[in-house]
């Protein structure tokens, strides 16, 4: 590990000095930085089971964004900037200084002062700019709006924003402002339409905007998100950071503090915006209900039925009881928004680090074929699965293995992220969250109101419809042994067709049968169950997940046979989703099926993509079914209206179909820009029937 970062500030350096990016001062500066990181890594991170952790990432068995945390997914506080300012957070700071009591509070507490210090006069760069391009232009509309950076940005958001222009500016500036001053990649908008209706009111009434003005704003608010992507650009098909993906997300509609619905004239200007730009980013998420406004949801699923599925909807009705759960106080629930492809963040109280994909296929895989060296290096023993006399036994070792390295996972990412604080503190980021002043402790020491770190479980139903099958076939049925079950998995299946057919024939998740229920119940319970004594690199819980990016498939295509049927290479089932190997032709059978789980239980999100047909699925139709999952305790839904032969004439004739968008995963593309591989794994999926 201290070679990888030495050779990546090698990498830093050159990059630096081509093209006089940085002074040699700053460059010394910024040399001597990373240096006191690389330090400070081979001091304090045990490098004996950082070997392990990350050769059990190489070997699948997780994934993370970072060695133990997350730097990607970063929200920052708003609502507590656009209430207090900077300065009022200043003058939190000045307080919390009075009160500590170590060198290590008074070390936070004033790198936290300097931080809000620095970002005032980063704004009044920005005046200073502005002033600069005022004098050499004679455009009139150009002349205007940097007259108006020049008087603005040297009091805001020092004070806090008075108009609806200065809020939206307050937005990107946070957004931008928090990944520079600490190294975060900070990528939410916020919930610009309850954080912002009131300023807009208040300037719609006195008469400082109309309606018309106002609507251009959020237009030119949310193009420097979209206009960084080429839509047209092929999106990036394999390996590596996926080039398209910008998360710069936002979310609206919902409810406030109170419980009431979140629904108004910004969200209305948002919706028209995203149709009539025709924008895929900023990625917009919308809260939904069983009560909310037949006119919110008409607007969007007007789009999603028009074949631009540009919009996640995340159910109220099951998310903010499921924040509850975890320990967090209803009013504060109601203001989470969604940062990221799907993570859930209390805005203002906490930051979410995503966590690590805990991949549940790899443990069907290594319970079952042999690779005595990949073991080896990854210091695992798991117990085999040959020889059990019951199914009972089967679950045992199967569930024991699959706690006994995630269990591993999370212990070794509480002890060794514990250097966070130490590596790369936050203090301006921690600045802006609720209690971190008060606590006079940075966020990334557990300085928040809550502390959560999402713990995604991956390829669920490839794990409980391999249990399925085995039960049937080996235990009930008495048809087949074990032995002969596993031989079949170890040799792909070749040469044993016959039974694969029993196996794809046999119970699974998906099919809305008592026996699938009730087993995939049990080990999401389980699972719950047995990892919530478990605490994380700032002190507080792992919240369960179902959500998976591109991995379905490019693990899928690593992955060796599995009991479920699935051929090695074969894709593996996506997030929530049935495997793909039943195709399932109702959506109600789907959707009772993940309604079986308490899905309260997973405070870190769950998420079900479903394709349903084009034509058919009209607005209002849509409306009921999102009313129907909302009251069924569905998470995240993610919905395409398209029919596979639309898709195959896009591929045949992309011309024809330019304003076809679809949701791949945790992103939304033109499916035309999508590669080929990419194209025949979207047409490769279930597409539901709606009809009774």
């Amino acid at each position: 590990s201290l070679d990888q970062a030495l050779e990546e500030l090698d990498k830093d350096r050159a990059f630096l000095t081509r093209g006089g990016v940085f002074t040699d001062g700053l460059l010394d500066a910024y040399i001597e930085l990373k240096m006191t990181e690389v330090t400070r890594i081979r001091m304090q991170v045990n490098p004996a089971e950082y070997d392990i952790f990350t050769e059990r990432q190489r070997q699948r068995y997780y994934l993370c964004c970072g060695p133990y945390v997350d730097l990607s997914h970063n929200c920052p506080s708003f609502s507590n900037v656009l209430k207090h300012g900077l300065g009022g957070l200043y003058s939190q700071a000045e307080q919390a200084l009075a009160q500590c009591r170590t060198s290590e509070e008074t070390a936070f507490v004033e790198c936290a002062m300097k931080g809000l210090l620095a970002a005032k006069r980063i704004a009044e760069r920005f005046a200073e700019a502005a002033e600069r391009l005022s004098a050499g232009t004679v455009d009139t509309a150009q002349r205007r709006s940097l007259g108006w950076i020049a008087a603005t940005a040297r009091t805001v958001p020092w004070r806090p924003p008075e108009t609806f222009q200065e809020g939206l500016n307050t937005l990107w500036f946070l957004r931008e402002v928090g990944g520079l001053l600490d190294g975060l990649a900070t990528n939410s908008l916020g919930r610009p339409d309850a954080m912002l209706a009131e300023l807009y009111r208040q300037d719609i009434e006195t008469g400082r905007l109309t309606p018309a003005a106002a609507y251009d704003l959020v237009c030119q608010f949310l193009l420097p998100g979209d206009c960084h992507y080429d839509k047209d650009r092929q999106v990036v098909g394999y390996g590596g950071t996926a080039g398209h993906e910008l998360e710069i997300t936002l979310t609206l509609g919902g409810c406030d503090e109170e419980g009431r619905e979140v629904f108004n004239d910004v969200t209305r200007m948002f919706l028209r915006a995203y149709r009539e730009l025709k924008l895929i980013y900023p990625k917009p998420h919308c809260r939904f209900g069983k009560s909310s406004s037949p006119e919110y949801l008409g607007l969007i699923n007007a789009e999603i039925a028009a074949g631009r599925s540009v919009y996640s909807l995340l159910n109220d009705d099951c998310i903010i009881p499921a924040l509850v759960q975890a320990g967090k106080r209803l009013e504060d629930a109601r203001r989470y928004l969604c940062t990221g492809c799907w993570d859930l963040v209390v805005e203002g109280c906490e930051d979410l680090a995503t966590g690590t994909y805990f991949n549940l296929a790899r443990i069907l895989e290594m319970s079952i074929h042999e690779a005595p060296e990949e073991m080896a290096r990854a210091k695992l023993t798991l117990e085999r699965l040959d020889g059990a006399a019951s199914f009972e036994e089967v679950y045992r070792r199967l569930f024991g293995n699959a706690m006994k390295v995630a269990r591993e996972m999370c212990l070794m990412k509480g002890r060794n992220g514990a250097v966070w604080p130490t590596v790369n503190p936050a203090p301006f980021f921690s600045a802006g969250m609720s209690d971190c002043l008060a606590n006079r402790r940075d966020f990334t020491a557990g300085g928040g109101r809550y502390n959560p770190h999402a713990m995604p479980m991956v390829f669920f139903a490839n794990f409980v419809d391999s249990l399925l099958a085995i039960r049937k076939l080996c235990f009930e049925t008495g048809r087949h042994s074990l032995d002969e079950l596993l031989t079949a998995v170890r040799a792909n299946w070749q040469g044993h067709e016959a039974l694969r057919a029993e196996v794809l024939a046999a119970p699974h998740f998906g099919d809305d049968t008592p026996e699938s229920r009730a087993l995939a119940r049990r080990l999401h319970e389980e699972i719950y169950a047995n990892t919530r004594d478990l605490r994380n690199e700032r002190g507080g819980g792992f919240e369960l997940a179902y959500w998976v990016y591109r991995e379905f498939r490019f693990w899928g295509e690593k992955t060796r046979a599995t009991p479920d049927g699935r051929r090695e290479g074969d894709y593996l089932a996506q997030s929530l989703n049935p495997s793909r190997l039943h195709p399932i032709e109702h959506v109600t059978s789907t959707v009772n099926s993940v309604a079986a789980l308490d899905l309260t239980k997973c405070s870190g999100d769950s998420v079900l993509n479903l394709l349903l047909p084009a034509g058919v699925s009209n607005p209002r139709l849509l409306e009921q079914f999102e009313r129907a999952c909302a009251l069924s305790n569905l998470q995240l839904l993610q919905l395409n209206c398209v029919n596979r032969d639309v898709l195959l004439d896009a591929r045949r004739h992309p011309e024809r179909h330019q304003d076809l968008v679809v949701r791949v995963c945790g992103f939304s593309a033109k499916f035309v820009a999508l590669p080929p591989e990419w194209q025949d794994e979207f047409i490769n999926r279930n597409f539901y029937d709606v009809t009774p």
